[in-house]
């Protein structure tokens, strides 16, 4: 008896070393959201914050698709039914089953973690910027994707400003030619199927020794006669879902909570040992970085694709200095529009290049880059009594400084300059110009 005991809190403190060692892999793109910037600068003397630019991803999510509607969930049914699981296989369907408990009416949705994280945003927006919002009504403008998630960290984000605007008459307006442009453009529907970033992707999966892992991860939940007959394609789309589940969970605690359960009992990570999940979660990153990010090429149409939200943005920053008539533009989207964004801002830490994806963590990561409710805020200033203008950049809300771009103020940058700069880009990048000079790319018309 006193060995049974002993091995048992042997083998729990053995876990419990186990899931710290584990707990600090990397949740890439599905990574709660936190604040990057430690102390706000005070702004320069005699300039003043006016208007604010702001573009941010969704908020914290559940699941994009319904859990019964993946191939776990199909495939341990069907393994079920054939007496095929293992042990390991009937404690995984369990908590697939739990986990559709949690999720079936929430897919797709914002998670109560996501709400706050918007609301939050909001708060330090109107804290960190008050003299824009000095005035009893300022003029606030609010764009969405078609996707319900952009809605909902819209009405969130609006939650958290109530106490100093009147949000109820506010009005949102879809524009997804804007803010999902990477669903639209042709051409880079066509780099995402059949791209050259394949190549680098697949040679970082046979350097990782990908096709392996997923191996070892199915055959510990059901019985090699079933393993036979599932393709490599299979073996790696279910072990890539069952991190997905891990990913998730972080995001949906208070959602468990609700429902009854623990953290514990839906603790897919405890699948996995701590180098399996770094590998998945590089393999993850990587195509993040590939499909969304500078990947191999700064200039490529993966970061072009973002060239009509730039063009938003300086339309909007003009808009307000020649009439004064919106002093917030909100819009709300997804990280597909946020990272291909921030590299063609050549944002510090977000828009190198790289010609070994294995060394990919030099240069981008994604929980910095585009973690849940990731955005990017331009904050104009105006020189009092003159018509001079700065403006700084915040990616996550730290202050960001532009490469390529000379400031003798850093974070401040003069807006002619940024202007100028960006424009010049967008004519090197071979987009084509509308009447009023500013870039559209052929490929999203």
């Amino acid at each position: 008896m006193k060995r049974a005991i002993i091995i048992s809190i042997s083998l729990f403190f053995l876990n419990s070393l186990i899931a710290q060692k584990c707990s600090n892999f990397s949740l890439g793109t599905k990574t709660p959201y936190k604040s990057q910037q430690v102390k706000t600068n005070t702004p320069l003397n005699n300039y003043t914050a006016v208007f604010i630019n702001h573009v941010g991803r969704h908020g914290a999510r559940h699941l994009t698709k319904d859990v019964n509607a993946s191939l776990p969930y199909n495939l341990l049914m069907k393994a079920d039914s054939s007496d095929a699981l293992t042990a390991e296989g009937k404690r995984l369907k369990q908590m697939v089953l739990l986990l559709e408990k949690i999720e079936k009416k929430d897919f797709k949705s914002i998670s109560q973690l996501g709400k706050i994280e918007q609301q939050e945003i909001a708060k330090r927006m109107l804290i960190n910027n008050s003299t824009v919002f000095k005035n009893s009504s300022p003029v606030v403008k609010i764009k969405v994707t078609k996707e319900v998630r952009t809605v909902q960290s819209a009405d969130a984000f609006l939650n958290g400003m109530k106490q100093k605007i009147n949000t109820e008459d506010l009005t949102k307006e879809v524009d997804d030619t804007t803010l999902r442009f990477y669903d639209l453009a042709p051409s880079y529907l066509a780099y995402e199927k059949n791209g050259n970033w394949k190549t680098s992707f697949t040679k970082l999966q046979q350097l990782e020794k990908y096709s392996n892992i997923t191996q070892e991860v199915c055959k510990r939940f059901v019985t090699s006669g079933f393993l036979e007959n599932l393709s490599n394609e299979d073996k790696d789309e279910f072990a890539s879902d069952i991190y997905g589940f891990a990913t998730i969970i972080n995001s949906i605690e208070k959602e468990i909570q609700d429902a009854g359960l623990t953290v514990e009992q839906v603790n897919f990570q405890s699948f996995f040992s701590c180098k399996e999940l770094d590998i998945l979660s590089k393999i993850n990153e990587a195509e993040d970085f590939l499909l969304k990010g500078p990947g191999m090429d700064a200039n490529g149409i993966q970061v072009k694709i973002a060239a009509p939200l730039l063009t938003d943005f300086i339309k909007t920053t003009d808009g307000y200095i020649q009439t004064r008539a919106v002093n917030v533009q909100l819009r709300f989207t997804h990280a597909e529009a946020i990272a291909p964004f921030a590299a063609l801002l050549d944002l510090a830490s977000a828009a190198k290049a790289i010609n070994n994806i294995s060394n990919i963590n030099s240069v981008w990561n994604a929980s910095a880059v585009v973690p849940l409710s990731a955005n990017i805020q331009w904050i104009l200033y105006k020189k009092n009594g003159s018509d001079d203008y700065l403006i700084k950049v915040l990616l996550n809300e730290k202050e960001t400084a532009i490469d390529g771009l000379r400031t003798k103020n850093f974070p401040y940058y003069n807006w002619g300059e940024v202007r100028a700069f960006y424009l010049k880009k967008l004519n090197t990048l071979n987009a084509a110009l509308d009447g009023n000079g500013f870039a559209f790319l052929q490929s999203v018309k």
